[in-house]
């Protein structure tokens, strides 16, 4: 069993001590009717409460003390070695349910971010909040399941004990109901997987509407179609699968738990028919028969959830195997001084169901103390190089240089410590993470008043006050944060294109003049023509190649200035 499999590679001691007592927890469950059978008189005609061998135990006159004394030391024993099984598991559900949570937090953190964007973070988010809740609901079962299991087959042993044809009888009545039962319980499970795989397009279609609300406010048929097409044909898709699979379960589980029943009808009117029996015998296999099925109705009824539980784990472990590990070395490794960064033979290849997109080669290099804009229509491959540069994507062919510094596997990490991007899609954190001064306490006060952001927003600590900003000034937020980080290389992405004439003005003639001047690499995508006399170069992309790199004076350079 897969779920079993996990929990036990994970913390095997404590699996096996929760077998072990969940063991024994079901040899005293399946004690009890024998114990009680056993106590019963056996003659003829005799009465039950005609005994002697009666002792006074607090205010009650119990018959048969050495059976009760017996029958009630096994019932603590089921209380405490049942709770014990179950609370050791349920213990390690837990702890199963954080390591998984941590392990998929840090594969999303060591992932190529290409790959990220293209699993998703619908899909990300669905494995995260629903499928590690129940792989644990699942796990919950076992100590159950187990219990049941011991305490089926301690019963069946008592049966056998009574009567070899009942034995065989109930033996095939159970293989029989368990087959039945099955087969129902298998198309339930598809309709929960349909209804699964439904879940991460419903997450996606969550995630639209509430980033994308002001456009659907502004046209009515848009919104429509989006809530009809998108939202609600996901969001009943989830339901019709999760309706379907739940009806046929659950009668699946009603017709499991009169399979018992059925074998006792069958004996007590069918089976005494062909096989005499004695009445004593057959109220003994009747009882025994009664008590089963409660272990069977437990067995039968832990499936669906084991079951719901293995496809989330599946789940879990297709994110595992969708998302490589980047080989980078974690440990930060000390560079040799840079003042080029180098691109040579740069290509990129990126191809899906729908499109097909190639980048280089290509061959140049961004200066310390400079300011380069790169431009370009759309798909000319601006933001794809942008990624290139501030190594988020490892470049199909090619090589990256810091000046003596080639980019590796080993040195990829430490690389970027020398980049500092605020991208279209920047997340702005709610505090300034890292050390954190007094220094640095100034520094972003003096920007805060530059920024006008000092009226909006405090730090204290490190911690902003709120983020409920405008795009813009969220922007100015970042762009802060970035400049507290003081490093040596500034990319950034259309960074104006939300901000007010003014706010322009100060990035472009301000911000971007006082970078170079501190001897920064400053690395800008924008459309902005009118500021890109500020440029010491700007480099020309046209459907993924360069088509010119010109200076701010509109002479053309040589693309490659210097070998490494």
């Amino acid at each position: 069993m897969k779920l079993f499999g996990t929990f036990t590679e994970f913390a095997p001691n404590k699996v096996f001590l929760s077998i072990t007592i969940g063991a024994m927890a079901g040899i005293c469950y399946a004690m009890l009717i024998p114990i009680v059978i056993s106590s019963l008189p056996t003659e003829v005609g005799a009465l039950v409460n005609a005994t002697s061998d009666t002792e006074s135990f607090l205010f009650f006159d119990v018959s048969r003390y050495k059976f009760a004394s017996v029958f009630f030391i096994c019932c603590l024993g089921i209380l405490t070695t049942q709770t014990l099984s179950q609370i050791l598991l349920v213990q390690v559900g837990m702890d199963v349910t954080t390591d998984l949570r941590v392990r998929i937090y840090k594969r999303i953190s060591k992932a190529p971010i290409a790959d990220l964007e293209r699993l998703g973070s619908a899909k990300l988010m669905a494995t995260i909040t629903t499928d590690v809740n129940r792989v644990v609901m699942g796990a919950k079962t076992l100590p159950d399941l187990l219990i049941s299991g011991v305490s089926l087959m301690g019963i069946l042993s008592y049966l056998l004990y009574l009567n070899v044809e009942v034995f065989f009888y109930a033996i095939g009545a159970i293989l029989f109901g368990s087959i039945t039962y099955m087969i129902p319980m298998y198309i339930g499970s598809l309709y929960f997987r349909r209804g699964r795989d439904s879940i991460d397009k419903l997450h996606e279609a969550i995630r639209g509407l509430i980033h994308g609300t002001k456009e659907l406010k502004l046209n009515k048929a848009k919104r429509t179609a989006y809530f009809e097409d998108h939202l609600l044909k996901h969001e009943y898709s989830v339901l019709s699968n999760e309706k379907r699979g739940s009806i046929i379960v659950t009668t699946a589980i009603n017709y499991g738990d009169l399979i018992s029943f059925f074998v006792i009808g069958f004996v007590a009117f069918i089976f005494i028919s062909y096989n005499s029996m004695a009445n004593d015998k057959l109220a003994a296999v009747i009882m025994a028969l009664l008590y089963l099925s409660t272990p069977v109705a437990k067995i039968l009824n832990a499936l669906p959830q084991i079951s719901v539980a293995n496809i989330s784990l599946a789940a879990i472990n297709n994110i595992f195997n969708s998302l490589p590990e980047e080989k980078a070395n974690e440990e930060l490794i000390e560079q040799k001084n840079w003042q080029t960064l180098s691109l040579r033979g740069i290509e990129y290849h990126y191809e899906d169901a729908n499109s097909t997109f190639n980048l280089g080669p290509l061959d140049f290099d961004i200066h310390k103390g400079e300011v380069t804009f790169i431009i370009g229509g759309n798909g000319s491959g601006k933001s794809t190089l942008s990624k290139i540069i501030s190594l988020y994507y490892q470049p199909t062919h090619g090589d990256i240089y810091f000046g003596p510094n080639r980019v590796t596997d080993e040195s990829l990490n430490s690389c970027r410590e020398y980049i500092s991007a605020i991208f279209t899609d920047y997340y702005l954190f709610n505090s300034i993470l890292g050390e954190f001064s007094e220094e640095d306490q100034i520094q972003l006060d003096k920007f805060m008043k530059e920024l006008a952001l000092d009226t909006k927003v405090t730090v204290k600590d490190g911690e902003f006050s709120t983020i409920s900003l405008s795009d813009g000034q969220k922007k100015r937020l970042a762009l802060l944060v970035s400049y507290i980080e003081n490093r040596d290389m500034y990319l950034f992405d259309e960074w104006a294109a939300d901000q007010d004439p003014m706010f322009k003005e100060t990035f472009y003639h301000q911000i971007l003049p006082k970078l170079k001047a501190q001897g920064k690499a400053v690395l800008v995508i924008s459309h902005d023509d009118r500021y890109f006399d500020i440029a010491d170069r700007v480099i020309t992309l046209e459907e993924g190649k360069i088509k010119s790199i010109m200076n701010n004076k509109g002479e053309h350079l040589t693309i490659l200035e210097n070998v490494v």
